[in-house]
């Protein structure tokens, strides 16, 4: 009896922190899209803060830093992706509008499965196949609605899909080095090597700079903060007291928040064709997370 109260006191907690964190994941793309930065400087600028404050916590990790040679490789890589997934993702949200971008970025889940069945030949099975189907029907609707406003929107759209397939490819080789290497040292590393991405990439571009106003500064803080930070921790955190599934689906929570305060906020109404390739897309990566034993993680 106690066992059981136990197990639903810790349940409750599990799905109030998801909640929290679904929340402050949300509010990337409105704090995004409020910056008067270049893409490269807002991307570089979330990920040197988000490793800062990561790097606080060294002082209190007592575990293992040692990375086998062929791991450390991997996870260079990792935070190359990383980085490229935040400047594609914010390249691509700056063209078009929240609703296509987010709803679009959160396919990583698809582009997961399609890297496991190729290169791990993890089966997808049918409902797999029947996924990517609709994933890329429920982009075509999206891209073809933002087409017909402006042109500039399909750059966008094509941007935030690309944002997805580094993300996706980012978190596939996260599932083979997280059993293999603790939090803390992982973390550290990815981000540390996503900021030099960015900032090699901001100068061999020339589209970095240092924001003359202290309000990006701050959007900047809360963009490591909020998203990055409490976000995807709260998440993991929650991966401890509920199921995989639960967890991976409460993602699909991000582009509905996002949608609603893009309209609250800036007044950006979505398209019919958006709202109804988002649904579609939405399922395909419901279809995906049903056939995964493990809860894929979104990143935004």
């Amino acid at each position: 009896m106690m066992n059981q109260v136990s197990n639903q006191m810790s349940a409750t907690k599990g799905a109030i922190v998801l909640l929290i964190g679904v929340f402050f994941v949300s509010w990337a793309a409105i704090l995004i899209k409020l910056s008067h930065s270049e893409p490269t400087t807002i991307a570089f600028f979330r990920m040197f803060f988000s490793t800062i404050m990561v790097a606080v916590a060294i002082p209190f990790y007592h575990g293992k830093w040692f990375i086998q040679k062929r791991d450390l490789a991997i996870t260079l890589l990792s935070g190359i992706f990383l980085g490229l997934h935040f400047y594609t993702w914010v390249a691509g949200l700056k063209v078009t509008s929240i609703s296509s971008s987010v709803v679009l970025v959160t396919t990583q889940p698809i582009f997961v499965a399609i890297l496991g069945y190729l290169i791990l030949r993890e089966r997808i099975g049918i409902y797999g196949v029947i996924a990517v189907i609709l994933g890329l029907l429920g982009s075509f609707l999206v891209a073809r609605g933002d087409l017909k406003i402006d042109p500039a929107h399909l750059k966008g759209d094509i941007l935030s899909l690309l944002g997805a397939v580094f993300a996706g490819t980012y978190l596939f080789l996260g599932r083979y080095l997280r059993p293999r290497i603790d939090l803390i040292p992982y973390i550290v590393t990815v981000y540390g090597v996503s900021s030099l991405v960015l900032l090699i990439l901001g100068l061999a571009t020339r589209s970095i700079a240092v924001p003359t106003g202290g309000s990006d500064y701050l959007i900047f803080f809360l963009l490591a903060l909020g998203p990055t930070i409490l976000g995807h921790n709260l998440y993991n955190y929650a991966l401890r007291h509920l199921p995989a599934f639960p967890v991976g689906i409460s993602i699909l929570g991000e582009p509905v928040l996002a949608t609603i305060w893009g309209i609250l906020i800036f007044g950006e109404k979505p398209l019919f064709t958006t709202l109804l390739g988002g649904i579609i897309i939405i399922l395909a990566i419901v279809l995906v997370m049903t056939r995964m034993k493990k809860a894929i993680e979104v990143v935004a």
